[in-house]
């Protein structure tokens, strides 16, 4: 999937832009730390123990291009196939000698997951940061599962379904807070003011980090917020930029497309984990397993309202030009 979020309510979709003392800055500063109670969804599955090959998505909505239709059916093929083994209380997901014939370089290691309650495959695995190459024993293990950090998450096995369940877990993985002065002031200000300006600036004290997810752009200070609750809507990742009683907030949404999604949501919402900028693939036939929404562009529009003609003014004066 291209992005991170999904179904909160409508209003919470729309980019909040107002006081502080707004209802929406209200309703982001009640969220707090209620990270929610996590994200489950259910796959339907097949396992063939004689071979240790699990196949997931042996059902899925899919899209047929010639019709413009989604439909829940059977795959002829499954969307995913993971090769499984499980010695004592540790299964090693990973890789099917399938994918690795075709691309070793990508498909070079499996993951751990760890249970003291299943029977076989069945029951309930964590799954962890830890990884070991093929064909190798030593094991390195990491914040990230997956490609997240911040998270937990549970494997379910039932007879016929796979119930994958997230939660945050901010335990696993925290970084300290860095203003990254290049990326908002080249994506928010429309001036393109480059790495080394930055530094300069920095040091001449016109550029500052400050506490509490604070910082200052020549006379004009800035606040930026995070946040996320992963619930039966999916897993939602907030953050906001504050200035001068002024909050945008933008709101990420993604999760997995259910039966009753694939025979209720729109077009938009079923396609969009796919790269709309890419029309050959964004309406090609076939699964489409997960969601992907955000209001990416409303968000940066509020932002770059943010930024005082003062300030813009300043960074202008270090604008590169490009031939």
């Amino acid at each position: 999937m291209k992005k991170t979020s999904y179904i909160l309510f409508s209003a919470l979709l729309m980019v909040a832009c107002g006081d502080d003392n707004s209802s929406s800055a209200n309703d982001q500063q009640e969220l707090g730390h209620d990270f929610g109670d996590g994200y489950v969804y259910a796959m339907p599955y097949r396992y063939d123990q004689a071979s240790g090959i699990i196949y997931q998505g042996t059902f899925s909505c899919n899209y047929h291009a010639d019709t413009k239709t989604f439909a829940w059916e059977e795959n002829p093929e499954s969307i995913e196939a993971k090769a499984i083994k499980i010695v004592g209380d540790s299964m090693w997901i990973g890789p099917t000698s399938k994918d690795i014939a075709e691309n070793p370089d990508y498909y070079n290691s499996e993951t751990l997951a760890l249970s003291t309650n299943h029977n076989g495959i069945l029951g309930t695995w964590n799954v962890t940061g830890c990884k070991r190459k093929l064909g190798q024993t030593e094991i390195k293990c990491t914040e990230y599962i997956g490609s997240l950090s911040g998270i937990a998450k549970t494997l379910t096995f039932t007879e016929d379904s796979v119930y994958n369940k997230t939660v945050v877990d901010i335990s696993s993985g925290t970084h300290p807070y860095k203003t990254n002065f290049d990326n908002i002031i080249d994506r928010y200000s429309g001036y393109n003011v480059g790495d080394l300006t930055v530094d300069s600036l920095i040091k001449a004290n016109e550029l500052e980090q400050l506490p509490d997810m604070k910082f200052r752009i020549h006379n004009q200070e800035f606040t930026e917020g995070g946040d996320a609750r992963f619930d039966s809507t999916g897993m939602n990742y907030i953050r906001t930029m504050s200035s001068n009683e002024k909050t945008c907030t933008n709101i990420q949404t993604l999760g997995f497309i259910t039966e009753k999604m694939c025979k209720e949501k729109s077009e938009d919402f079923l396609l969009s984990a796919r790269d709309k900028s890419e029309e050959r693939y964004y309406y090609e036939d076939g699964p489409v397993s997960g969601f992907s929404v955000d209001n990416n562009e409303e968000y940066n529009e509020c932002v770059k309202k943010l930024f005082t003609e003062e300030t813009l003014n300043f960074l202008g004066q270090f604008n590169r030009t490009f031939n």
